[in-house]
């Protein structure tokens, strides 16, 4: 498997260009639960770490990337470096709602189920899973150059992608009550980024 972050190339590359807001969350503030602990997994620079504390959320940021997580530090001391193939280093039912913004699309589907079933245990029951991953939509922009893995799982400049449709959303979450699906169309780093989001909350 290649890794993405090897030698954390991905930061080393992005941690000073421009990162245009996308503040999506904004309309399904409803889903949310007030006064929650929230879990911002795969943080990145910390755009939504910075939105859900402005918000009165206890926030713990995490992400692989040394680099990205020294630049959350400046807005949120409680950071944590993990590899979201491993085990989550938390214990059962700690947050009421773990947020994974464009995060968890980078492995195969054992590694993808397994997340997924952490994210559940270490949600508290009623908690929420939001977030968004790579649409299929996307596929057109790769077609040329992508080599399919496995079912919508592909190696593309020399990393390693899952594409989901919503039937894939449905099937990933189907432990989950799914409460929200929708296609989305957004600028990252000066690329058009398809993507789906997602709500879903843990009913047992």
């Amino acid at each position: 498997m290649n890794d993405y972050f090897k030698d954390d190339n991905y930061w080393k590359k992005h941690i000073k260009d421009v990162l245009e807001d996308d503040l999506w969350i904004i309309n399904y503030k409803k889903y949310l639960p007030l006064n929650a602990k929230l879990l911002d997994l795969g943080c990145g620079r910390g755009n939504y770490t910075k939105y859900f504390k402005a918000l009165g959320y206890e926030v713990t940021s995490a992400d692989i990337s040394i680099i990205a997580l020294e630049e959350v530090k400046k807005i949120n001391k409680n950071i944590i470096k993990l590899d979201m193939r491993k085990t989550l280093p938390f214990d059962d039912e700690s947050f009421d709602i773990v947020f994974a913004n464009l995060s968890i699309h980078y492995f195969d589907e054992k590694t993808t189920k397994k997340l997924i079933s952490e994210i559940k245990r270490i949600l508290t029951k009623g908690g929420i899973f939001m977030g968004s991953v790579n649409s299929f939509e996307a596929y057109d922009f790769i077609k040329s150059h992508a080599k399919e893995l496995s079912y919508h799982y592909y190696l593309t400049n020399n990393m390693n992608i899952r594409l989901f449709d919503t039937d894939d959303i449905n099937n990933y979450l189907k432990e989950f009550s799914i409460l929200a699906v929708k296609e989305e169309v957004t600028m990252r780093f000066g690329k058009q980024k398809n993507y789906i989001i997602f709500i879903a909350k843990k009913t047992k």
